[in-house]
């Protein structure tokens, strides 16, 4: 039954790219303006914005920083979200460089034995989100022009994330967990140290091989999610002239009218479920209430867009880590930022002047400043992180 079940889902690809093929050939202009818009949003934001960051965190692991980094956060991480101290260095990438962060660096935990393959199932679903640059600025200033917009958005967004982590934490089947060890006389800083230096004697390559190796994966995967982002680029611009887009919109106008909300977003629901920027942007520009369409764009930034998942799911298949807590997380994630947002909406709208005040987010950023604050927001967090972890970690130790 197995046997026959696969082979018709292999048929079944194969009459899809078959037609879509042919929709290519016979729509060769939106198959050049799809390409053409997915490879200038891939060299102009993505490259620029992710592969430094590709190149400088596969070195810090190689570099036994993340194992240090793993010892201190482990009093953090273990009770909270069943995860080993390493998975607070790929969480604060994830929260702070955005998509496919989580995916590339989790990867690379499990790679090095930092995690386990199911703790690395749990992980990628709850490590990949929008960067808070995507959430501040982007968004709000962007297209909605309300830069308070985005600390809701936010919210909402992490909020949920974390709720999703923390819930994945309490569904393992360990009943109790040892969140530190530590040997007697000897502090969890001594330890941190010791691990470093234990990473560093058994490496074997010099630094320049190391940081060669480090950009010659980062390019891989960035060429990977270039093509990812040219090839859903290419068959949104498709779907769009052959009406498929205005067929799944009908579908979600329909849910969004039994649910109580504007049925004139569906139609950024159907462009949000295959690519998120275009959901988001398309949500901005239907003339509905701003509650609503906050509501919307938290949902299409939960669900994130087949073309992520597809990007996440590729990136992981190698070491064949399992993405069903990924994908469920993402259907999860969606409806609780939605929810999330329904409810904080109204006190945040009385708080916006206030907000506006002291908000830095009311232009679009240059490139330095894109920069800079990915930096100044992962040390800031994973600084955060360590205090929380030192605090959990003296708090049981007397």
């Amino acid at each position: 039954m197995l046997a026959k079940e696969k082979n018709f889902f292999s048929l079944f690809l194969a009459f899809l790219a078959i037609i879509l093929t042919i929709a290519m050939i016979l729509h060769p202009e939106a198959t050049f303006q799809g390409a053409n818009y997915g490879l200038k949003t891939w060299a102009t934001i993505l490259v620029p914005s992710l592969l430094p960051f590709f190149i400088i965190a596969d070195i810090l692991v190689e570099l036994g920083v993340v194992s240090l980094l793993g010892v201190l956060l482990e009093p953090l991480m273990r009770p909270v979200f069943k995860q080993p101290g390493a998975a607070g260095f790929v969480m604060a990438m994830g929260f702070t460089s955005g998509f496919p962060m989580g995916a590339v660096l989790t990867n690379t935990l499990y790679e090095k034995n930092l995690c386990t393959k199911e703790e690395a199932s749990r992980l990628i679903a709850f490590t990949n989100n929008s960067s808070p640059l995507f959430l501040l600025v982007a968004v709000p200033v962007g297209m909605f022009q309300n830069p308070n917009l985005g600390i809701l958005l936010a919210v909402s967004h992490y909020g949920a994330n974390i709720l999703l982590g923390i819930i994945l934490g309490l569904l393992k089947s360990e009943k109790r967990v040892k969140y530190f060890q530590t040997e007697t006389g000897k502090s969890i800083l001594k330890k941190s140290i010791r691990e470093l230096f234990v990473t560093n004697q058994n490496k074997t390559l010099s630094f320049g091989a190391l940081m060669g190796k480090a950009v010659q994966k980062a390019i891989h995967n960035m060429l990977t999610i270039g093509g990812f982002v040219i090839f859903f680029a290419v068959l949104i611009e498709i779907f769009r002239i052959t009406e498929i887009l205005s067929l799944l919109a009908v579908i979600f106008t329909k849910l969004l009218s039994i649910i109580g909300l504007d049925p004139q977003l569906g139609e950024a629901l159907s462009t949000g479920f295959f690519e998120m920027t275009l959901g988001t942007k398309k949500a901005s520009e239907i003339s509905a209430g701003l509650r609503e369409q906050a509501i919307i764009v938290s949902v299409i930034l939960g669900w994130s867009g087949l073309s992520i998942q597809a990007q996440v799911s590729s990136i992981v298949a190698k070491n064949y880590i399992p993405i069903y807590y990924f994908l469920l997380g993402r259907i999860f994630q969606g409806i609780m930022a939605g929810i999330i947002t329904m409810i904080l909406f109204v006190p945040f709208l009385n708080f916006m002047p206030v907000i506006n005040m002291y908000s830095p987010f009311t232009s679009p950023l240059n490139g330095w400043n894109y920069f800079v604050f990915h930096v100044t927001s992962c040390g800031i967090l994973i600084s955060i992180m360590l205090i929380l972890s030192l605090l959990k970690y003296k708090i049981i130790k007397n």
